[in-house]
């Protein structure tokens, strides 16, 4: 676990490198340094030495949330009874995992530009994403369509890219911290005037 800072410390950004990791190991991993490595496609060496406070070294926000992605990801397959409830589609609307809660499907679903269904027949609760779960799955799409700019969204938050990171992963990982109201409503903005540019 780790603590939420807008502006997140060198440390900070270690702990959450060892969350991500966790999880990992959790779905079965075993060797998650090496796994963590090719996932952001460099050195076991080098993961390590993210993960050590005598270097100077730090893994980067983007190489931070595919180790989140690929967690999330594991662990939605992982064998569970009932059976899994909820089905994540691809942007090309074919099924590519199947997931117990929702919040995990609307994270996957975001950061692969699909969606998610829940079976028909199947009681899950709750069944709707709440307000703060929303506006997460709401920066979300504003990132990943590139509607915004991770230099802007830090700017309208006010956080580092890090900070970014922690607001968009949910729960089972960690759900520590969420967009403002008023930042999200100023994306948007932004979003919606590019738009229009474009047009």
């Amino acid at each position: 676990m780790f603590k939420f800072e807008n502006h997140m410390s060198t440390g900070t950004v270690i702990e959450m490198l060892n969350h991500g990791l966790n999880w990992l190991r959790i779905t079965g991993t075993a060797n998650v340094v090496a796994e963590a490595a090719q996932i952001i496609g460099k050195t076991t060496r080098t993961v390590e030495a993210y993960r050590a406070r005598s270097e100077d070294r730090q893994i980067s926000a983007d190489d931070l949330m595919k180790i989140f992605v690929e967690a999330t990801a594991r662990f939605a397959v992982i064998p569970r009874v009932p059976r899994v409830p909820i089905t994540v589609f691809s942007s090309f609307g074919s099924p590519m995992v199947r997931v117990h809660s929702i919040f995990s499907a609307s994270f996957l679903a975001d950061m692969y530009g699909g969606h998610w269904q829940i079976e028909d027949g199947h009681h899950v609760v709750p069944r709707h994403l709440p307000e703060r779960a929303s506006r997460k799955s709401c920066l979300r799409t504003l990132l990943h369509t590139r509607a915004v700019t991770v230099e802007e969204a830090c700017a309208a938050l006010d956080c580092c890219p890090y900070a970014l990171v922690a607001m968009q992963i949910e729960e089972p990982l960690v759900d520590v911290a969420a967009p403002s109201i008023e930042g999200l409503a100023r994306l948007n903005m932004i979003a919606t005037e590019r738009m229009g540019e474009a047009a």
